[in-house]
């Protein structure tokens, strides 16, 4: 690695959400990104580790490093929902915090003094960023920080104490993005200082080789799709209410629920509660090229979020634009974010968050009409690619990184 040193700078990336093997089912906006810009720099990156993953790997091009804070078996605080679902769903994942903040600070220090960086690149404010400005206070050589928020960094966590520490953060990076223009605003009511380094720029999606159309796929008659984690913000719990009420008309609907999560054992209830267990399938995490078939033959996509009692909120919904790459229609819960991907009625419809009645009564109309899916099918693709491809996220990222 020391002759690419040479030749291009070096980033450092921290994120809590990696694949932790090739082809991981876990989310990977952040591992394609960074092979976006390794045409650019030479990329490290530094992220938890988890069972079964490797403490050091090159990665197709990246050089990935990660942290042990607890026994192989005990380091269950990031994946599988993410780190605020967790906690809230297992209290004594709260003693893990001190060594998960305590082992990513010491390596970031650690790398910092083994290789040339300039540049980190942080995603989340919180611990990322946070962890990232104590790091930098170690050295004298001029360090820049790009930080990256998500959504659940900036939209929950609304504590004093957090609060505290994300106003912080964001007064003192160097740049901000954010992946929405709802994010956009939230941030700068924090702190409205942050305006002129305050950028948005969404994640990508692969819309050219893997979410695209299958003419090979027939699309079915009435499957339902959901893609995500099971966690709260989802709304999965509202679908499987529509769910009920759509059965009563069309009888032969199936839902198929795509992902895993801290809510699954409770939502499998519900479903057996409105006794409907038997018209849905929980098929776990899958690859992103397993998803795509998915979203090639099913009727619909329904991503009904809503706002967490914690205050968490959807920051962007990649999976919505997977779905209209892969030209599957979408109906999508009322979110701020949501807007920058769904036009009502021309790429989606949009409906009331927490209102199963409502969802029902527009799944049932999309089910009524193939030629209103069709409709929205094509005009949300056009809109996607043209706005969502990982080219253009890339090539912003690059230009910022570039300034810095």
């Amino acid at each position: 690695m020391s002759g690419m040193i040479l030749k291009k700078k070096t980033l450092l990336v921290l994120a809590s959400t990696f694949p932790r093997w090739l082809n991981d089912t876990e989310p990977r906006f952040v591992y394609d990104l960074c092979q976006g810009l390794k045409k650019e720099f030479n990329i490290i990156v530094l992220t938890s580790h988890s069972s079964g993953s490797k403490i050091y790997e090159e990665m197709n091009g990246l050089t990935v490093y990660r942290y042990q804070y607890a026994p192989a078996y005990l380091e269950t605080l990031v994946y599988n929902g993410g780190i605020t679902n967790n906690l809230k769903h297992n209290k004594f994942k709260y003693l893990l915090l001190p060594t998960f903040f305590i082992s990513q600070l010491f390596s970031i220090v650690k790398i910092l003094r083994k290789y040339p960086i300039f540049i980190i690149h942080a995603h989340w404010l919180i611990p990322q960023g946070f962890l990232a400005l104590i790091a930098m206070k170690f050295f004298k050589k001029p360090l820049k920080l790009l930080c990256t928020s998500h959504g659940g960094d900036l939209f929950g966590l609304n504590d004093p104490m957090s609060t505290k520490i994300k106003k912080w953060v964001l007064k003192k990076s160097d740049t901000i993005t954010v992946v929405s223009s709802a994010m956009m605003q939230k941030a700068v009511e924090l702190d409205p200082d942050i305006k002129n380094k305050l950028s948005v720029i969404p994640m990508g999606s692969n819309l050219n080789d893997i979410f695209k159309p299958n003419p090979k796929i027939h699309r079915e008659k009435n499957l339902l799709l959901f893609s995500g984690r099971l966690v709260e913000k989802k709304g999965v719990n509202t679908l499987i209410n529509a769910l009920a009420k759509v059965r009563k008309q069309y009888p032969d609907t199936i839902l198929a629920i795509i992902g895993d999560g801290p809510e699954k054992e409770s939502l499998y209830l519900l479903s057996k509660k409105l006794d409907i267990s038997h018209s849905i399938q929980f098929t776990g995490r899958l690859s992103h090229s397993e998803l795509s078939l998915w979203y090639a033959k099913a009727t619909l996509s329904v991503f009904p979020f809503q706002q967490a009692k914690n205050g968490d909120i959807e920051g962007l919904g990649l999976v919505m634009i997977e779905a209209l790459g892969c030209g599957c229609p979408v109906i999508a819960g009322d979110v701020p974010a949501i807007h920058d991907i769904i036009k009502h009625n021309k790429t989606g419809l949009i409906v009331e968050q927490k209102n199963s009645h409502l969802l029902a009564t527009n799944i049932i109309q999309l089910l009524l009409s193939p030629e209103k899916r069709q409709y929205l099918a094509e005009n949300g693709r056009k809109y996607v690619c043209n706005h969502f491809g990982w080219k253009t996220s890339t090539q912003q990222y690059i230009k910022i990184l570039n300034q810095l």
